[in-house]
């Protein structure tokens, strides 16, 4: 049954340990509970049982784990509110948890996107159950708002998903399953989509030092809790000369670059587009790219485009293939208009030319009537929570989020939107639109 499992696999005793749970436990479901489990060999379990709800507050899962401190978390759960789940998918990753489900337990629906948050994940075949996702017909609302809360729970998903290293195709297979239905996954779905994660995967436990030799092509696994940091993909592509870390600093300074002003920013995509290129299906010279570009800019001369920290994925052997979520915020003056949003984005990069051969895109979210750069506003308040707090092993994480940080400061002081006020205490300071008694970022 754990064949394959590597490292996880040794803990056989905790499968027993589910196994007699699932025995003793009763018919039924209730609000979200916990269920600590004792093995035989010392190793220590936590079920997480129940529906999950939005009103759940995932400290909860945080206190009890803290005291507990069980080896794995393993769930009993129909699912529930999507939302939850997530919080307490993504406290998981905090708390650097690992996750492990038999077929003899429930984990269906929503609990499929609590289960992925574990850094160290097993699931049996058969274990974890998917279908569509529905709303909650205790909320009205008329189809127009209807459709447009599940494009944004929709990128949402993608976008949590992309963070834990699992592949949105889990997202679409449960897409095609009618919600009064539902879809165990198999052993290939779940290998290949990383649900399961690799034997190899090193342990958060263990204290080895970070990686020095990294292979000719590596895969940089996302992570986004800014609290998450171990597993993140700062601490797999630690070594300075890393094709994939130079990927994906690569792909912030594109997104730095463009959010300048125009001239510089198409000067910048003048050099860094090869000759020809496929852009979004199409072959096409670079200057019909640029072309393209100019009139983007033109339309919208005040952008900011920053790669949602963790998102990126890149894997490299001579080209790096990558691919990742960036959230922008653009605005024009003139016409009063703004546009805010979040998209998926995918590059073909030369690491000889340092050129882009391929791109490629779509636009998962967009914010309505957004006059606030709030999901820029949001990651780098996320990146600060790090920089100030982290605690991870080598100090990785940290470093990159304050550098992070550091850069995209000055992309929303560029559209009047400023950190602090003069005068004011520190444990004050709070993003607002800058008026005269503002402080303008790193003057």
């Amino acid at each position: 049954m754990l064949e394959g499992w590597g490292r996880m696999g040794k803990s056989v005793s905790l499968i027993g340990m589910l196994l007699a749970f699932v025995a003793m436990a009763g018919e039924g479901h209730a609000a979200i509970s916990y269920q600590r489990l004792d093995g035989a060999s010392g190793e220590r379990g936590l079920v997480i049982k129940g529906v999950f709800e939005f009103s759940d507050d995932p400290m909860t899962l945080v206190d009890e784990y803290t005291q507990y401190h069980p080896d794995y978390i393993s769930f009993d759960s129909p699912g529930g509110n999507v939302v939850a789940a997530i919080r307490f998918g993504r406290a998981l990753r905090a708390l650097n948890a690992k996750t492990l489900q038999i077929r003899a337990m429930e984990c269906a629906s929503a609990c499929a996107f609590a289960f992925v948050g574990g850094v160290e994940r097993f699931a049996e075949p058969g274990s974890i159950g998917v279908h569509r996702i529905s709303l909650s017909d205790d909320v009205p609302m008329d189809n127009k708002l209807a459709v447009s809360t599940v494009q944004l729970m929709t990128g949402e998903i993608i976008g949590y998903l992309t963070d834990m290293g699992v592949s949105p195709n889990l997202l679409q297979l449960s897409l095609s399953i009618d919600s009064t239905d539902i879809r165990y996954l198999t052993a290939a779905e779940m290998r290949n989509w990383n649900i399961n994660t690799p034997e190899d995967m090193p342990s958060p436990q263990e204290s080895a030092p970070p990686p020095q030799d990294p292979a000719p092509e590596v895969s940089a696994t996302p992570a986004d809790m800014p609290s998450d940091s171990s597993d993140s993909e700062e601490a797999s592509a630690s070594e300075p000369g890393d094709l994939t870390t130079e990927a994906i600093d690569f792909v912030n300074r594109y997104n730095d670059e463009w959010s300048k002003d125009s001239a510089s920013a198409l000067a910048f995509m003048n050099g860094v587009y090869a000759d020809e290129v496929s852009f979004f299906g199409n072959s096409v010279a670079k200057d019909a790219v640029l072309k393209e570009k100019a009139a983007f800019a033109q339309r919208w001369p005040e952008r900011i485009y920053s790669v949602k920290p963790g998102s990126v994925t890149a894997s490299c052997a001579g080209k790096c293939e990558m691919s990742g979520i960036v959230e922008w915020f653009a605005r024009n003056k003139s016409t009063g208009k703004t546009s805010s949003g979040m998209a998926e984005f995918s590059f073909v990069w030369n690491t000889a030319s340092l050129q882009i051969e391929s791109e490629t895109g779509k636009v998962l979210a967009t914010d309505k009537g957004a006059k606030a750069p709030d999901r820029l506003i949001n990651q780098w308040i996320g990146l600060d929570d790090i920089c100030r707090g982290s605690t991870d092993r080598y100090g990785i994480a940290t470093e990159r989020a304050c550098k992070r940080r550091d850069a995209l400061g000055p992309l929303l002081d560029r559209v009047d939107w400023c950190y602090g006020h003069d005068g004011e205490a520190g444990m004050d300071w709070a993003w607002h639109k800058c008026d005269a008694n503002s402080m303008r970022y790193g003057k």
